[in-house]
Parts: structure tokens; sequence; C-alpha cells
């Protein structure tokens, strides 16, 4: 296996997120309230994501 590709890293946008995860937009940021899943991480002002490896995790 490439070292590269097992330490690059993915950043997900919210659509990706609820597909993979199959959440509501509002069921998914309830949960992220609760703890119960990750935090996105801010890229800009008015932009967010997710990194990839928590969202499958």
């Amino acid at each position: 296996m490439d070292t590269l590709t097992s330490t690059t890293e993915r950043l997900i946008k919210i659509d990706e997120v609820l597909h993979i995860c199959g959440l509501s937009r509002s069921s998914l940021y309830a949960t992220i309230q609760r703890g119960e899943f990750p935090t996105q991480v801010k890229l800009s002002k008015k932009s967010s994501a997710w990194l990839h490896s928590e969202v499958i995790a």
C-alpha cells in the first residue's frame, strides 16, 4: 500500500455527509450537539467540511 494514500485525508461537504449517514440536515446537527457525531472543520467564514475518516468511523 502506498504510504501517501494511507496518510491522505479527504474533506467532505454536508451533502456527502448526509448521503453517507442517511440523516436529515437537522438530525445531523442535533447529533453533533449531543456529541454523538464529529464536528465539522471550518474552512472559511461560510464554508465547512468533515473529515471523511471521522464520518465513516
